[in-house]
């Protein structure tokens, strides 16, 4: 999604990224490299806010206290939309991740739930990212245009250069063009859909509404 945030912040919106964990299990680069590189991938970025909520790496799961943390982030942030994991991943994290963020933005907009985290908030609208390395079609609900920030989304990637390093009990690395290979064909998939070089699609599980047939955009039938 980083094009997409990209996009926003070129428009003059605020983008905040929460990250759920440190990612101190991984097994390439240290939790303090890995937060040096989030801080850099930001800045690129141009986001307004990054932090992580601290929760614990490779045991995302959706308990009561993990979602509560997410509850009183999207309190104190109050973000209208939410851009999140898509439900289907390879990873348990990365599901977990969905499934947390997607129950606690509805208890967040419950008074009466833990107001003690703060007055109650609730997202207008969850988008799902698409899994860019998982053997999966996932058709998207819209597709934004990134083009314009594509060298911006990859620079950014580029920032968590620990992550294309092998790491010292692994015996193959995941080299960085292999990686921006995989990327590079799901935004162009993505972009192929809306006629433009490349794209990042989303699923919204709600219908969206559209007010002007005619301001429909895309390629035509």
């Amino acid at each position: 999604m980083g094009g997409t945030l990209a996009v926003e912040v070129a428009r003059g919106r605020r983008v905040a990224i929460v990250d759920l964990t440190r990612g101190e299990m991984g097994s390439r680069g240290t939790q303090e490299t890995r937060e040096k590189e989030a801080v850099e991938a930001a800045r690129v970025l141009g986001v307004a806010h990054r932090e992580s909520l601290g929760l614990p790496d490779a045991r995302l799961a959706p308990t009561s206290e993990q979602k509560d943390v997410v509850v009183a982030a999207l309190r104190r942030l109050r973000p209208r939309v939410v851009l999140l994991q898509h439900w289907e991943q390879r990873h348990p994290d990365h599901a977990a991740a969905s499934r947390i963020v997607y129950e606690a933005s509805f208890l967040a907009g419950l008074r009466s739930y833990r107001p003690d985290l703060g007055a109650a908030f609730r997202p207008f609208k969850l988008a799902y990212t698409l899994p860019v390395t998982e053997p999966v079609e996932i058709v998207p609900s819209f597709v934004v245009d990134v083009t314009a920030k594509w060298e911006t989304k990859m620079k950014a990637i580029r920032a968590f250069a620990s992550q294309f390093v092998r790491g010292s009990e692994e015996k193959v690395a995941l080299p960085f063009d292999r990686f921006q290979h995989a990327v590079e064909t799901a935004g162009r998939r993505a972009g192929q859909r809306i006629g433009v070089d490349y794209g990042e699609g989303f699923v919204t599980r709600e219908p969206m509404q559209v007010d002007d047939l005619l301001g429909l955009r895309g390629p035509s039938f």
